[in-house]
């Protein structure tokens, strides 16, 4: 157990998910005497210095000046999934432990590659998965894996967006990396995995298409006008999977940036052979044989689902800290990136993919 000085931290990109999740995230661990800020970089220099004079540390545009000047012990990456790997390997081989928003990376080999790094430099590597910290999800994670629900035959997930078109760079796969599957419903399908405890992916199949360069009337609802030209036909805003589980479990996803306000943004639904469950919110209900019995916890007794990322960037520091395994396994990283490739080929060619270590 490490307990001499709090956890040096830098960040790498000043977007919106990290001046509005990991900053005051990490600035509320800093509070706490968890870790400490040193630093924060970003290829656009105003940006860079308006997070920096907003937290208190030091701006840079070039992320090795950073590392040498700065030493962290970790460094949160909030950047576009093209940079992932190259950031990712720098600074692990600079001695970092590292924290990377999703998705993870291009492909499955890129993310090896990064698995790979962290092994090789004895270094965490993580991944931004803070669904996994939501306390209702951890309740039904272990009232399943203690058998209180009998096998799940099949779980349902959705989300998008019910708010409006994601900014520019989540509308083209080049650079983002994604539509909305990736951007949006890589959460959707880590927390069903990790919920069921992470059983492997079979096959997967998949429908994809874009509605809003076709028909950009159908956008008027959206909070943004819709400046067709400023998104890439390859960009996908709305999608279907369909996945076989080991063990055999069925889990479909639903990815959707077409949803009216009034639509719930997100959500889960388990069929298992005593009953059903859902999340966002918590429900659970089992059969007895002779009536449907209403088994979710009283109101108050487990807290609701949330989008705080300050219990993952806690989890993070702590494992640190700790010296405890990841929050999000290599082989985890690596399963999630694998179903995307997966589900994205499958969309392409119009075929199942079978889910073999090669694939």
């Amino acid at each position: 157990m490490n307990t001499v000085n709090p956890t040096r931290v830098a960040l790498i990109g000043c977007g919106a998910i990290a001046t509005t999740q990991h900053l005051p995230a990490y600035e509320a661990a800093a509070s706490a005497g968890l870790c400490r800020l040193v630093g924060v970089c970003d290829l656009d220099a105003e940006r860079a210095r308006s997070a920096a004079s907003h937290f208190g540390v030091p701006a840079f545009e070039d992320v090795d000046e950073m590392l040498s000047k700065t030493k962290p012990d970790a460094v949160s990456i909030a950047t576009l999934p093209s940079s992932h790997l190259d950031l990712t390997v720098r600074c692990l081989d600079a001695g970092c432990h590292v924290l990377c928003e999703k998705p993870v990376a291009n492909d499955a080999a890129e993310a090896a590659q990064m698995v790979q790094a962290a092994e090789h430099n004895d270094r965490l590597l993580s991944i931004c998965f803070e669904y996994r910290y939501w306390e209702e999800a951890r309740y039904l994670k272990d009232r399943i894996a203690r058998g209180d629900l009998g096998h799940v035959h099949a779980v349902r997930t959705w989300g998008g967006s019910a708010h409006g078109l994601p900014g520019v760079v989540h509308r083209s796969k080049t650079p983002y990396g994604s539509g909305v599957l990736a951007h949006w419903t890589i959460h959707n399908l880590d927390l069903a995995l990790w919920v069921l405890g992470n059983p492997e992916p079979v096959t997967a199949s998949a429908f994809s298409h874009q509605r809003v360069l076709n028909y950009p009337e159908a956008a008027g609802s959206w909070a943004e006008p819709i400046d067709t030209d400023s998104i890439d036909p390859t960009f996908e805003d709305f999608a279907i999977g369909f996945i076989r589980l080991a063990g055999g479990t069925v889990l479909t996803v639903e990815a959707n940036h077409l949803q009216p306000p009034m639509a719930q943004r997100e959500g889960w639904a388990f069929l298992t052979d005593r009953g059903a469950a859902s999340l966002s919110p918590i429900g659970i209900w089992l059969d007895d044989g002779e009536t449907w019995r209403d088994n979710t916890p009283s109101e108050g007794t487990v807290k609701a689902c949330d989008y705080d990322m300050k219990p993952l960037i806690n989890g993070f520091l702590q494992a640190i800290r700790e010296e405890e395994e990841a929050p999000v396994s290599g082989a985890e990283i690596i399963r999630i990136q694998r179903l995307m490739d997966a589900l994205y080929q499958s969309a392409a060619c119009g075929t199942e993919v079978e889910m073999t270590s090669s694939s």
